[in-house]
């Protein structure tokens, strides 16, 4: 019976991948559910920057965070060099599992920040944590470094805490703002207030086509008032600009 055993477990490791192994993969290859759940624990977390690099489905993701929760026993101690690089396995965090994290640092912060299609509860609780752990930081503290990596996070804000935010780290940060998805109509209005504040973008009476092509799809939550002005001023068409993909200023001039 022991050697039965003994064997069982040697077929087992000589089957089981390596993190070597999947560095060794092709750049661009996806492991299979099959493949990690040969992984130990170790393995996972020794791998876990290459792991979560390439998108993932909810089962290996779930394994992944499991097998990460395994080895450190508990999601308090999973290390904060472990939670900056996530990426795709975040979409396995549970919203209730965010009372056990501490979301303390910008490098963190940018792992939760980008666009993995998370539910809403699942921004809500990250961004309970951001108001929680964020350096004691308030919304009128952040700059454009922190919005550019708080992103998505800023659509579970409220609009009041969006109009706190100070207008030239915002406009600093606009080209990124107009990319974020499905945030709240009552977020963007927030966003659209400080558009038009002096230190922003001023008054729309001064805007130009650029300028709406920096805004993105703020434009559309401007009062009805202020938008009739603009297409006088600028067109029937400007909202033609929203929908063009723009990264950089220079794209929009």
């Amino acid at each position: 019976m022991l050697i039965l055993f003994v064997t069982l477990i040697i077929i087992q490791n000589a089957c089981s991948l390596t993190c070597k192994d999947i560095l060794d993969m092709p750049k661009n290859s996806k492991i299979k559910l099959y493949e990690l759940e040969t992984l130990q624990p170790k393995e996972i977390v020794d791998c876990i920057s290459h792991l979560g690099r390439i998108k993932l489905n909810i089962s290996e993701a779930e394994f992944i965070w499991n097998s990460i929760i395994k080895f450190y026993n508990e999601i308090p101690l999973i290390p904060d060099e472990i939670l900056s690089c996530l990426h795709w396995v975040t979409i396995a965090i549970k919203p209730e599992e965010y009372q056990n994290l501490t979301l303390s640092n910008i490098d963190i912060i940018t792992n939760f920040g980008l666009d993995y299609d998370l539910s809403n509860d699942q921004l809500v609780a990250i961004a309970d944590r951001v108001r929680e752990d964020f350096g004691a930081k308030q919304p009128e503290d952040y700059t454009v470094y922190d919005l550019t990596a708080l992103r998505q996070i800023l659509c579970a804000f409220q609009g009041s805490e969006i109009k706190r935010i100070h207008p030239k780290s915002y406009k600093e940060a606009a080209l990124l703002v107009r990319k974020l998805k499905n945030c709240s109509d009552d977020v963007m209005e927030g966003f659209a207030s400080l558009a038009t504040h002096k230190d922003a973008f001023g008054p729309p009476e001064n805007w130009k086509r650029e300028t709406i092509c920096i805004l993105g799809g703020v434009v559309q939550y401007l009062s009805e008032n202020v938008m009739s002005k603009l297409k006088k001023n600028l067109g029937n068409d400007i909202l033609e600009e929203i929908d063009k993909d723009r990264t950089l200023e220079e794209e929009c001039n």
